[in-house]
């Protein structure tokens, strides 16, 4: 049998490759760059827009997301010469595979936030106990590591893919599977958050009372930012869906080695959450989830004049103030502040 580490376009068929297909230069060069700029941008937000260097617990994690993305892509993008070689279909493999759980730590870490603005009230579980997701995840991301290291620890640069590849693609699925299901519950109580909030701010015009800024509508910026995390643990849940059916089947099944699926419901999809989470980034889009600017002349009068600038948030006079509907009290303890998260 002839191996395949002498193989090129003229003397093998590329369905002899690991990969199945000849990795696209275009689309490797495309994901490559999308993923490049997002750790750029997240160094840029995070240690220069921020005062004191805010949310590494979000840039980090989305940065290392990224950096494994780019990895991965930067592999492929070179298997697109020769995508007989064995090493680098494991390595762009493995990177892929393994990149989008860091993406869901930083929604996980972030949401909490979010639904302090949103009304802590609305969550059906304690806001606290949204980055333990997080423990789920890392049961997911070690399963993935070891379904690796043992579908790789036969490779042949003669003959590709060993027989411990049917052995340890069932094990990455597992992993991939248990991410799946910590993004479909995060999904199903953010939804809820998402509903409760939204019946409330069309009924009273608010979401939710703040200590410091009293009742007042939500920024539309902070509305983009939550519009962009549901829509990014959306996208993570499609990819992780797809991940579970192929691995599934096996790394050499058709399905593994179609490269229209990968693209599609791979690549496209990281690459959107990625993509839009840098976008919406806390940074920009968490520091002014109130309204406070509006009608006040800054942050420290707002706070100094809290009943009078309400009115003007509200759109009311404040010669002639409209008290706000009190029989609607959020659980926010008395006392408590969230002050820091309006920043400006």
């Amino acid at each position: 049998m002839r191996s395949i580490a002498s193989c090129d376009f003229e003397t093998c068929p590329v369905a002899a490759s690991p990969y199945g297909y000849p990795p696209s230069a275009a689309a490797e060069t495309i994901f490559l760059l999308i993923h490049v700029g997002s750790i750029l941008a997240c160094l840029l937000y995070t240690f220069y827009v921020a005062d004191t260097n805010k949310w590494l617990v979000f840039s980090i994690p989305v940065s290392i997301a990224s950096l494994f993305e780019a990895i991965g892509y930067a592999v492929r993008l070179g298997s697109s010469i020769n995508p007989w070689n064995v090493g680098l279909y494991a390595g762009s493999t493995a990177f892929i595979i393994v990149a989008p759980v860091f993406v869901s730590a930083a929604i996980y870490f972030t949401i909490p936030e979010a639904i302090k603005i949103l009304g802590i009230e609305h969550s059906l579980i304690d806001v606290a106990h949204y980055p333990r997701l997080i423990w789920m995840d890392v049961i997911g991301f070690v399963l993935q590591l070891i379904g690796i290291i043992i579908s790789f620890s036969d490779l042949s640069v003669d003959t590709g893919l060993g027989r411990n590849a049917k052995i340890g693609s069932p094990i990455i699925a597992a992993g991939t599977a248990v991410q799946a299901i910590t993004l479909i519950i995060f999904i199903f109580l953010f939804a809820i958050v998402l509903s409760r909030a939204a019946m409330a701010n069309s009924q009273f015009g608010y979401t939710t009372f703040h200590p410091v800024h009293g009742f007042v509508p939500m920024a539309y910026r902070f509305k983009f930012f939550v519009a962009m995390l549901l829509v990014s643990a959306i996208c993570l849940f499609g990819r992780d869906l797809y991940q579970v059916i192929i691995l599934g089947d096996g790394l050499d099944s058709w399905n593994a080695k179609n490269q229209a699926l990968f693209a599609g419901l791979d690549s496209l999809l990281v690459a959107e959450a990625v993509a839009g989470l840098v976008v919406a980034h806390p940074v920009r889009f968490l520091q002014d989830g109130l309204e406070k600017r509006v009608g006040s002349r800054n942050a420290t009068s707002m706070i100094e004049e809290p009943r009078v600038s309400q009115w003007y948030i509200l759109g009311e006079s404040p010669t002639r103030p409209t008290r706000p509907n009190r029989s609607y009290q959020p659980g926010l303890t008395p006392g408590s502040s969230t002050s820091n998260l309006y920043e400006a």
